[in-house]
């Protein structure tokens, strides 16, 4: 009993992992110069907010960028960390993250912002932080 437990367990993981994968590739299909409520252009940081709320169990979210040194090369391949980063030329490269959420309590969904946003970023797992956000409402 113990061992279907674990396997369903890790299937739920696989399959929440997927359909996050499959919110990234679809999501920015639909979002065309994207702006934020003044009508300025969203930065990067807010482009990855708003994909991460999309995620079940996420809540509210807060991304910072650690940026590491400037490069002059990018990678073509790198569509997703693209997508985040800009593609010009000359532009930081994101080193490391924190991500604030609401949902990061849970171990699942913690775990699942990590692997999502290490796939995207192009980012080892040890780069990328995630703390839960501060409940101002229990106090």
């Amino acid at each position: 009993m113990e061992k279907t437990r674990k396997k369903t367990t890790s299937l739920m993981v696989l399959i929440l992992i997927a359909a996050s994968v499959g919110i990234f590739i679809i999501l920015p299909m639909y979002q065309t110069n994207s702006t934020s409520d003044n009508g300025s252009p969203l930065t990067n940081e807010e482009k990855l907010e708003q994909t991460l709320k999309a995620m079940e169990g996420v809540g509210k979210v807060k991304v910072y960028f650690y940026y590491g040194e400037m490069t002059d090369d990018q990678n073509a391949n790198k569509l997703f960390s693209q997508y985040f980063r800009g593609t010009e030329q000359g532009t930081k490269n994101v080193t490391g993250m924190l991500v604030v959420s609401e949902g990061a309590s849970d171990i699942f969904v913690k775990n699942e912002i990590r692997a999502v946003v290490s796939q995207v970023m192009q980012l080892p797992i040890h780069r990328i932080i995630i703390v839960p956000m501060e409940n101002k409402e229990e106090k």
